[in-house]
């Protein structure tokens, strides 16, 4: 691990505290000048650290930079996030993995950007992606059937929900597919893409993009005032986005394991938990008409059961059909 990671990572464990320049030189067995260089080049990273005379360094409560070594200073992972980029716009974190680092990056490869400039979300439509927020894609490489894909993007929904909690002290719920909502209020949006091997027709990577509101200006998007909110609504401390993001991948990485094995209850059983539309009436949309029924909840393959109007029961297929609580 280099000297800059090093000091981080105890700057991190002792964020708004001073720790001596001879306690980071001792416990990393470093010289005095090499802490010194390292902090000078995580500022220039731009993170927040406060030389006090006499005393040594301190990482602000307030820093909110994004850098790979911050996240990774966080991470409690084996595979996600072990290789983390960090970049200040991107038109799509998906659309840019795909292009440039799908095909040479390790699985686990996480792409960051400050911003993104055209944003994607399911079926089409537009993720707004202002600063502030977290927009994340993780490279993945599972070996899983093609009807099977969709567990990912579940796991990614249950993944932000128990980062959520983690590092807000609240937990959202989950709208099927994969809306994250707290108070009616969508949180995050998560979309789920595959490559496949054209002569096999076998999967050849995954990439999962996930995007958190920590904050949201209703004078910014006024047309989706109502309909999107913030961690700020909900919360009187925002995490910081590198502490999100290292929430969101740890929490990824335990579910995506029991995935790689081909276990998927724990998985199901996380979402079905929650899910926020068990037992209420909902708005099958489908052709373009709305539909009214009940949610009878979901199956084994994260399928939404529900009753129609006329008593009809359905399984609804993941990504052919929407729903409106």
């Amino acid at each position: 691990m280099a000297v800059k990671e090093q000091v981080l990572r105890t700057l991190e464990e002792h964020r708004g505290e001073v720790v001596s320049g001879g306690t980071l030189s001792g416990q990393l067995g470093v010289s005095r000048t090499a802490v010194w260089k390292a902090v000078t080049a995580l500022r220039e990273d731009g993170l927040e650290i406060d030389s006090v005379t006499g005393e040594g360094y301190r990482l602000r409560e307030t820093d909110d930079s994004l850098t790979a070594d911050g996240i990774q200073a966080l991470l409690h992972t084996k595979i996600l996030g072990r290789e983390v980029l960090v970049l200040p716009e991107v038109s799509s974190t998906n659309t840019v993995m795909k292009q440039e680092y799908a095909a040479s990056r390790p699985e686990g490869f996480a792409l960051l950007a400050q911003r993104q400039s055209a944003g994607r979300g399911r079926l089409g439509r537009t993720f707004a992606s202002p600063d502030g927020g977290v927009y994340l894609t993780v490279l993945l490489r599972p070996a899983l059937a093609l009807d099977k894909i969709h567990f990912l993007t579940i796991a990614a929904a249950v993944a932000v929900c128990r980062a959520i909690e983690d590092t807000c002290g609240f937990c959202p719920g989950i709208k099927w597919v994969n809306d994250v909502l707290q108070d009616g209020k969508k949180l995050c949006g998560i979309l789920t893409e595959a490559s496949i091997v054209g002569e096999t027709g076998a999967l050849d990577y995954v990439v999962t993009g996930i995007g958190i509101n920590l904050r949201f200006d209703a004078a910014y998007l006024p047309e989706l005032s109502g309909i999107v909110g913030g961690l700020s609504d909900f919360c009187e401390r925002v995490p910081r986005r590198a502490e999100l993001t290292a929430a969101v991948l740890t929490r990824l990485e335990e579910l995506y394991l029991h995935l790689k094995q081909g276990d998927f209850d724990p998985v199901i059983s996380s979402y079905r938990e929650l899910l926020c539309c068990m037992g209420k009436p909902i708005l099958v949309i489908e052709n373009g008409m709305e539909l009214p029924a009940v949610c009878d909840g979901i199956n084994a393959e994260g399928h939404l059961l529900v009753t129609m109007a006329d008593g009809t029961k359905r399984e609804l297929q993941t990504g052919e059909i929407s729903i409106r609580i």
